[in-house]
Order: C-alpha cells, then sequence, then structure tokens
C-alpha cells in the first residue's frame, strides 16, 4: 500500500507545467542568460490579508546577488503579461 501525503499538491503536472511557463516568461522579461537560474514555488500566505496561495520567483543571476518575487496569486492564475509588467516594474538591484 502507498502512503498518500494529504498537505501533497493534488495536480504536480499542472504546477510543474506551470512553473514552466513563469520560468521562461521570467527569463524572457528580464533577459537572462543560460547560466541564470529561476526558481518558481507555491507556497502557503500566512500574512493578514493575504491571497490563500502566492507565487514566490526567485532569480540566481551567475556571479550577482538572487533576487525574489511574491506575487498574491496561485502559479495557474498567472498570466504572461502579469509576469512581464512586474518585473519590468521592479526596480533594478543595487550593485
Amino acid at each position: 500500500m502507498r502512503f498518500r501525503n494529504p498537505f501533497a499538491p493534488r495536480d504536480r503536472a499542472g504546477r510543474a507545467e506551470a512553473a514552466s511557463r513563469i520560468k521562461d516568461w521570467t527569463r524572457v522579461a528580464l533577459g537572462l542568460d543560460a547560466a541564470a537560474e529561476v526558481l518558481v514555488q507555491e507556497l502557503a500566505c500566512t500574512r493578514p490579508g493575504c491571497a490563500p496561495r502566492e507565487t514566490v520567483i526567485l532569480v540566481v543571476p551567475a556571479g550577482a546577488a538572487p533576487f525574489r518575487l511574491a506575487l498574491h496569486k496561485p502559479m495557474a492564475e498567472l498570466t504572461e503579461a502579469e509576469i512581464v509588467s512586474v518585473w519590468r516594474a521592479r526596480p533594478p538591484e543595487p550593485g
């Protein structure tokens, strides 16, 4: 018998597909090269007034400090236009 984790995400394939799309959109919006890492995770948001799920994007450029962005929406609900707009509106990293 296989153990089923009741806390595990229900739609792994859908989440993986959404994360892949967000990574691609982030790479294009920021003009990242292949050496940069982009990590995407959907987390429960516990802050008051926050949506129940948030998407966190971590960018780790080669030879530069990592930076992150949190969007108060599940991964599956984010659009390319939202991702591009948020990254382009973000102030540049100091350095």
